[in-house]
């Protein structure tokens, strides 16, 4: 059977609530294998907490606005048509932050897989997918020891 088509342009984004208390807009195009969606930051905005993946890659694809690119103590200005690629098992925490007075609209997808491990170094929460879902652990993360 054919994929069914969505078109994007035409798609209804959900609101959603991020981890720093923000909202933003998101359109999931997740399949059971690769995970993606469209985000849709307002100004102020942020994709995430600052985090890695063990065994996941991502990719953002950014289709219009710009926006800051936290990645590890470095910061990079995103545009249209760019693109990154986080590599798993890369410790390089990463996050966007919308600084701009427009809307930052991007493409982000990656791998789904049950045993990645998700750091949050600037946190106290890990969080370790197993068994179908997402567990978590709060406690403090030393990446030195």
């Amino acid at each position: 059977m054919p994929a069914p088509v969505t078109n994007i342009n035409e798609a209804s984004f959900e609101e959603v609530r991020t981890a720093r208390g923000k909202t933003l807009r998101q359109l999931d195009l997740s399949g059971s294998h690769l995970g993606g969606r469209i985000e849709d930051l307002p100004p102020g905005g942020t994709s995430s907490i600052h985090h890695y993946h063990t065994l996941e890659e991502e990719h953002v694809l950014v289709l219009s606005g710009s926006a800051t690119l936290h990645l590890g103590t470095e910061e990079h200005e995103l545009r249209e048509g760019d693109h990154v690629c986080f590599l798993a098992g890369e410790p390089a925490p990463h996050h966007i932050e919308n600084r701009s007075s427009g809307n930052f609209k991007f493409l982000v997808f990656g791998e789904r897989n049950p045993g990645d491990t998700v750091f949050y170094p600037n946190g106290s929460v890990m969080m370790v997918k197993a068994a179908g879902g997402a567990l978590y652990r709060y406690e403090d993360y030393k990446p030195d020891q």
